[in-house]
């Protein structure tokens, strides 16, 4: 059975499952790589990790696009609570993935820039932003969100878009520990994006709000 090699990066440790770099015969594997290949032009590391598996690599990404493009709420506002949950979580598969798609889903480089201390530089960000990003806070920091929170937040969002802001945060604070626990390697575009800033100490998540 083909498997792609290990990470570049002698020091990275080795991945803790196969990579199935193809379907190696498998019909329902070949559909998803297929349709993967045609659409991302590549098939990620982490799907081919999850590739062992195909019933549930076909689960994962149903989930994970239909969140991506099937959502109504803003893109960038999402796509910019993603990289602070990549950010508290330290994920830096997550970051790697997310900081370009940030830009071209309609964030600012400065906003992009300032994720890390958001707080700090409540200027860049629009209210609504704001508020998302103290969700993100509270909900990858400790586990539930704040009434207080909450409420900030649903000032701004509707009950749909509130949905789909606590689905899509759940979402990458479950990727970063798929990827962190499985030892995905990082994809070979992930070499051009900035790496991620480390967050100070080795306490509990920073609550910026």
């Amino acid at each position: 059975m083909s498997r792609s090699v290990p990470p570049k990066d002698p020091t990275a440790p080795s991945p803790r499952v196969p990579l199935r770099a193809d379907a190696d015969g498998d019909a329902l594997l070949r559909t998803i790589y297929d349709k993967v290949t045609a659409t991302a032009g590549r098939v990620p590391t982490l799907y081919q990790a999850l590739g062992n598996a195909p019933a549930q690599l076909q689960g994962w990404i149903d989930a994970a696009w239909a969140l991506r493009a099937q959502a109504h709420s803003d893109r960038a506002l999402r796509e910019l609570a993603i990289l602070r949950c990549a950010y508290l979580a330290q994920s830096e598969y997550v970051w790697c993935s997310h900081v370009h798609l940030a830009i071209v889903e309609g964030a600012s480089e400065q906003q992009v820039a300032h994720i890390t201390e958001w707080s700090a530089h409540r200027a860049d960000y629009p209210p609504a932003t704001q508020a998302v990003l103290a969700l993100t806070d509270d909900l990858a920091g400790q586990g539930q969100v704040a009434e207080a929170t909450w409420q900030a937040a649903a000032e701004h969002l509707d009950p749909e878009a509130l949905v789909e802001v606590v689905l899509t945060l759940s979402w990458y604070l479950h990727v970063a520990r798929v990827v962190e626990t499985l030892h995905i390697p990082p994809e070979g575009y992930h070499a051009r994006v900035a790496p991620l800033p480390p967050r100070p100490g080795t306490g509990a998540p920073d609550q910026e709000k």
